[in-house]
């Protein structure tokens, strides 16, 4: 298809950039950023929100905010973050019969008015393993903190799941 001579001008398709000096406003950094991944499974309690810890393993940390467990909002350094949390629950040690994971993130210790992503198996209690990604965008103040919380839930209470070491979390200022 032929572009007319009205879009091959507004596209300058013959213009070239040639920086010679420092560029400002062409992007941004993107820091404060963090990711790691878990050195370990966890054992989390049935029908309980449990904070996910131990996210030690191939830690990236701009800014010294992230603990493991949380991360926390540098000084001056507030505004809006995408935040990704990838929980792989495992069942297996228990029967093979998970049926309910769910993940969210708290902000200073609440949930509140921040959705979450839900897994429910409808019928039959044969989840051997699941894993459960959720992202969101927050915008938060210098010291607010956000953590990543699982609530795991199988077939016949015999046990307690496992969050194992392919889980991860990882942020980024926008």
């Amino acid at each position: 298809m032929a572009l007319s001579k009205i879009q091959a001008e507004s596209m300058n398709l013959a213009d070239t950039f040639a920086f010679t000096g420092t560029v400002s406003g062409a992007g941004e950094v993107n820091e404060p950023y963090f990711f790691a991944r878990k050195t370990s499974d966890q054992t989390i309690i049935r029908n309980t929100y449990t904070v996910v810890t131990g996210f030690t393993s191939d830690e990236i940390d701009t800014d010294n905010a992230f603990n493991g467990s949380r991360f926390t909002v540098p000084t001056g350094k507030g505004g809006k973050y995408y935040f990704h949390g990838n929980i792989c629950s495992d069942y297996s040690a228990i029967g093979g019969d998970g049926e309910h994971s769910v993940i969210k993130f708290n902000v200073d210790g609440s949930g509140s008015g921040i959705p979450e992503h839900t897994f429910l198996k409808t019928s039959g209690y044969n989840i051997y393993q699941f894993s459960n990604a959720y992202s969101a965008i927050l915008d938060l103040n210098a010291g607010q903190y956000v953590e990543l919380l699982v609530y795991n839930k199988d077939g016949n209470a015999s046990g307690n799941a496992k969050v194992n070491n392919k889980s991860h979390f990882m942020g980024f200022k926008l």
